[in-house]
């Protein structure tokens, strides 16, 4: 959820292995996003993953991804610009969690359920955190 000069509150957070496919795992999840807006990154823009938001009545805005030997237009520039001032604070979160809990030093975890174990306990701890604005 988007808070004015704060950072936003996520209503939904899935965890997978860093090799996996951001758009793989968003349609493992069958998202459920009635009458809502998504911003993604450039990874979303697939035809049938659009298609199955928009029967939700979900709009989904991605940046524009520059063609083989050409430039983007103008336009395409500016759209760009747009979503990323928009996905500014989902990335200021990721940063903000990675700073105060240092989850992506899992260095000394061992096993599947280690490492499901640590990024849980570092996200209760950053949510935690950001509830009680430290």
């Amino acid at each position: 959820m988007r808070r004015f000069e704060r950072l936003p509150n996520p209503s939904q957070i899935w965890l997978c292995e860093a090799s996996y496919h951001d758009l793989t795992a968003a349609k493992e999840q069958h998202l459920e996003l009635p009458n809502t807006t998504l911003i993604a990154d450039l990874a979303y823009p697939e035809p049938n993953f659009r298609h199955t938001l928009n029967e939700q009545n979900t709009t989904l805005y991605t940046g524009q991804k520059k063609p083989k030997g050409a430039d983007l237009t103008k336009f395409e520039k500016y759209h760009n610009r747009l979503i990323s001032k928009f996905r500014q604070p989902i990335e200021s979160l990721f940063n903000w969690i990675n700073e105060k809990t240092h989850i992506q030093k899992a260095g000394k975890v061992r096993s599947a359920d280690g490492l499901m174990l640590h990024c849980w306990g570092k996200l209760a701890v950053a949510f935690y955190l950001l509830v009680f604005n430290y």
